[in-house]
């Protein structure tokens, strides 16, 4: 097998592998709905170019609660609020 061999199956089962995560993905948001929600809020906190810690400073929470709201989602609507307003986002965005 020549070395440009190897790297084109490099990359083939590099694709099998992706494509077998984002279906596993799917298949867990399938099950939690917050996970959308999750993904939601660290776009947005990204998209602000936040860090955890100034989205938790603006939101009254630590840094890890806004870790824990980007892995598993929020089920706290007044939380749910005050993201939406912090964003200048409709409420919308964030259902589940």
């Amino acid at each position: 097998m020549m070395k440009n061999d190897i790297g084109v199956l490099g990359q083939v089962l590099t694709q099998q592998v992706l494509a077998q995560i984002e279906q596993d993905l799917t298949e867990v948001e399938a099950n939690n709905p917050y996970k959308r929600q999750a993904k939601i809020i660290r776009f947005l906190r990204e998209m602000k170019r936040l860090d955890q810690k100034q989205l938790g400073k603006l939101l009254g929470v630590d840094h890890s609660t806004i870790s824990r709201y980007e892995r598993l989602g929020c089920n706290d609507l007044k939380v749910i609020c005050r993201l939406a307003r912090i964003f200048g986002i409709s409420l919308d965005v964030f259902s589940v």
